[in-house]
């Protein structure tokens, strides 16, 4: 499994918020944490690129996030 921690700042409303996870493939799972009280008019927007993950602030106002994101590797048999 690999996993990656970005901690960003959205901008406002509308604005995408782009992480680069770095982990060189699709994300498995993505988790958000807020830091500030604004967090809970977050949400996540899917992405083309496999290595970046887009959020976007429904709030007019700005909001940090600490992002988490998975990758599993192996096989199911």
């Amino acid at each position: 499994m690999l996993r990656a921690r970005i901690r960003r700042a959205t901008g406002t409303t509308g604005l995408r918020m782009s992480v680069t996870h770095g982990l060189g493939t699709t994300a498995d799972a993505v988790w958000w944490v807020g830091r500030n009280r604004r967090t809970p008019g977050t949400y996540l927007v899917a992405s083309a690129n496999p290595n970046i993950v887009h959020v976007v602030n429904s709030l007019n106002s700005t909001a940090t996030l600490d992002v988490f994101v998975w990758v599993w590797q192996g096989r199911l048999y």
